[in-house]
């Protein structure tokens, strides 16, 4: 098996935005799921964030004349379908995320969420939807 594809192909600075992101995604999920009542959400995790798309395949854009900008695409993959599920968390940590890149200085790129438990990317792997099977590709650097 290959191993896991590093960040190395990009930017220092793409790489502390993010950092940022990762450690602002746990921080929050952190806070909001302390003090649930239900054990399943309490005892949730965050078990990867999955970083695809373009800036995975080093070929993102930044286009100022165009206005176009390529984003962090994101598959957080948590422990369970609660989590996964838990809007408020979600919603709350985009706009916290939109404010910084809003502000400009610890966030430049646009981030996109996709959140999914394990058991549904596991479901959805053994069905062979081509969405998660590419991810699992281009993270372990598999040729079709």
């Amino acid at each position: 098996m290959s191993r896991p594809k590093s960040l190395d192909h990009l930017p220092m600075a793409k790489r502390h935005e993010l950092e940022f992101v990762v450690e602002t995604l746990v921080e929050q999920f952190r806070k909001k799921i302390a003090n649930r009542q239900s054990p399943k959400l309490r005892n949730a995790q965050i078990l990867k964030i999955i970083l695809f798309g373009s800036y995975s395949r080093d070929d993102w854009v930044e286009d100022p004349i165009g206005r176009y900008y390529s984003d962090f695409d994101l598959l957080i993959v948590t422990s369970n379908d609660e989590a996964a599920d838990f809007p408020e968390y979600w919603a709350d940590t985009e706009m916290m995320l939109m404010r910084e890149l809003g502000e400009g200085k610890r966030l430049k790129t646009p981030v996109s969420l996709i959140v999914h438990s394990l058991a549904e990317v596991n479901e959805q792997l053994e069905r062979g939807r081509y969405f998660f099977v590419d991810i699992v590709r281009a993270v372990l650097n598999l040729s079709d």
